[in-house]
């Protein structure tokens, strides 16, 4: 476990994160949330639900205290607590067994971690997860309290809606038992309580400042053709990517845990929902390592018991204060090297180097000291929320798209994808919007384009961003 911290604070690399503390700062200088985009001049109009607004406050308001370390801390400790609560429904398990399995789970979802707001589902739905659990075991009824929790998850994150996918699946599972074994009332049993928590729970979802409109928000996402097209993060996992290695590791070693020991029905099917989403998009790789990881750890403990009962091996350890002391040293070494390399990891200066290499810092400071150059922009997407971060609310640096591509919409963002591709209709695009500067990506097709048209001229380039302005506008 103090190992795994250091997996889980790192520097901020998340393009949302900016306009994500922007619009935290604007909700508290005016006092109210925002009703319609305030960073674009392509979709003013659109009405904005913001599903986060309240981790946005908070991320402000630690920003404000602490900077981005203080947020990058804050969020490993939240994953860490995720991964604390995972420990406490396997504690019972065989030790070596129960910190190898936490280690490949920390490490399968390592390219996930971070400073962003889906840590909280991730928490969360390990909250909700360790209920059913002692629930379905009959060591607790603390999925009682579920209703509140979803009151908080709403209010925090769009991921709310998997709280009811864990939900369901147990449900499913204890519907399938009664069928199987009708002699037994406690599935029975069972299903009507989960019912009930599962009908607390939806209307719960209503107490936000969106009410009845935050229903069909996520199920929009998710039905969005242009979102899964355009953005990496809703893409499948490619697992000839080195960094997504580790996960098609824990998938094929949860496969053989399930040959080794059979799982319960609802180990198998919230196993199979789990990855299914991780395999549907690769930002759901979290919410694969938050169910699969105590059910491979069940599994494995489950068969080591029934080999060693069989064979007759016990577990020896050294003599106690032999092992203590060296399990003292050992923690030292641990907890010293892993202090190091959060503390290396968190840097200001490490931060500052991401930063430089990931957003366009010099071009913003030209277009800063050049307020009479440009009107409407063209930026690069994930580049849409630093610039908002940097420049709102000056009408002339107002973004062509951010990050909350549902606000934006399919239409806006096909458009801008028709640009970045150089489709047929690019220049038509920018004449529709009245794009007279660009800033965008050195080297990429768009940037080598422009460089060749006549109406466009190179004003600024640096090692990340160049910036081409329309000498004549049309």
């Amino acid at each position: 476990m103090i190992v795994t911290l250091s997996l889980f604070m790192a520097g901020e690399q998340d393009p949302d994160f900016w306009w994500h503390l922007r619009v935290g700062r604007w909700m508290l200088d005016n006092g109210k949330l925002p009703s319609t985009d305030i960073f674009t001049f392509t979709v003013p109009n659109h009405v904005w639900t913001d599903h986060e607004y309240l981790t946005e406050i908070l991320m402000w308001m630690v920003s404000r205290w602490a900077g981005t370390v203080g947020l990058s801390l804050a969020f490993g400790l939240l994953t860490w607590a995720g991964f604390w609560i995972i420990y406490r429904q396997v504690r019972r398990q065989p030790w070596v067994i129960v910190g190898v399995g936490l280690a490949i789970g920390a490490i399968a979802g390592s390219p996930i971690w971070g400073p962003r707001a889906q840590m909280i589902t991730f928490f969360l739905s390990c909250v909700e997860l360790y209920w059913l659990q002692g629930y379905l075991s009959g060591r607790s009824r603390a999925i009682q309290w579920f209703p509140l929790v979803m009151v908080l998850w709403a209010n925090l994150h769009g991921g709310w809606v998997i709280g009811f996918a864990w939900l369901g699946v147990a449900l499913v599972s204890e519907l399938i038992g009664w069928a199987w074994d009708r002699e037994n009332p406690a599935h029975r049993a069972h299903v009507r309580f989960l019912a009930i928590i599962a009908a607390f729970s939806v209307l719960a979802v209503a107490a936000t400042p969106h009410g009845l409109s935050l229903y069909p928000y996520p199920f929009q996402t998710q039905g969005s053709v242009a979102q899964q097209k355009l953005i990496v993060e809703w893409f499948s996992p490619d697992f000839h990517q080195v960094y997504l290695r580790p996960f098609e590791a824990m998938v094929f070693l949860t496969i053989i845990g399930f040959a080794l020991h059979r799982p319960s029905m609802y180990e198998l099917l919230l196993t199979l929902l789990g990855l299914g989403l991780a395999l549907q998009s690769v930002r759901n790789v979290a919410l694969f390592v938050a169910v699969a990881t105590p059910v491979m750890i069940n599994c494995y403990s489950a068969y080591w018991k029934e080999l060693s009962a069989a064979r007759g091996w016990k577990l020896g350890l050294p003599p106690r204060r032999i092992f203590a002391a060296v399990t003292a040293m050992v923690l030292v070494v641990i907890a010293g090297a892993t202090a190091l390399r959060i503390a290396d990891s968190t840097s200001q200066a490490r931060q500052l180097s991401l930063d430089q290499s990931s957003y366009p810092i010099g071009a913003a400071d030209w277009l800063a000291t050049h307020p009479e150059v440009g009107t409407r922009m063209y930026n690069q997407y994930g580049w849409g929320g630093y610039l908002a971060y940097r420049f709102y609310p000056d009408p002339n640096r107002r973004v062509f798209i951010f990050g909350e591509a549902a606000l934006m919409g399919d239409p806006l963002l096909n458009q801008y994808q028709d640009v970045q591709t150089l489709r047929s209709d690019w220049k038509q695009v920018l004449d529709q919007y009245q794009v007279d500067y660009v800033i965008y990506n050195r080297g990429e097709a768009l940037a080598n384009v422009l460089a060749t048209q006549s109406d466009w001229t190179l004003a600024y380039q640096d090692s990340v961003a160049v910036i081409y302005i329309r000498a004549v506008h049309q």
